[in-house]
Order: structure tokens, then sequence, then C-alpha cells
């Protein structure tokens, strides 16, 4: 189940490829995201991965093995 908030930690989620100047097609480990996300407070684990699952349904991020990468839709809403 989708929730309001999921759309919010989505975007939160977003800000951390900004902070690294990640582009669209470029990766970052999902265990740094992931500890990025709890760092800035972004929310709890529960949260981020209701983050990532919301990005990847959006179309802005891709699963790939241990990475997220950054799509081109991810890019725009940053």
């Amino acid at each position: 189940m989708r929730l309001p908030a999921d759309e919010d930690y989505a975007m939160g989620l977003l800000t951390i490829f900004s902070a690294h100047a990640v582009r669209p097609g470029q990766s970052l480990l999902a265990s740094e995201v992931s500890y990025e996300f709890r760092r800035l407070n972004l929310g709890r684990e529960d949260d981020y991965d209701a983050a990532v699952d919301y990005s990847v349904i959006r179309g802005w991020l891709k699963r790939e093995l241990d990475r997220l990468r950054l799509t081109g839709g991810g890019f725009q809403e940053m």
C-alpha cells in the first residue's frame, strides 16, 4: 500500500542524487543512499524502502544489483 508521504520520501531520496551531482544513467550504491537517507533524517528504514519502491514505480530510479540508477525522469523531478 502506498501512502501520500511516499512521494515526499521519494523526493527526499532524489535530493541525495542531486547532492552527489548524479546525472541520468549514473548510479549510487544503494547502501550509501540508505545511509544518507537516515543520516539526513529524511525517514526511517521503512520510509527509505517506500521511497525506493515509489521511485522505481514512477520510473525515477532503477534497481541494478546493489545500485540505484537515476533515470531521465528522475533527473527532471530533481
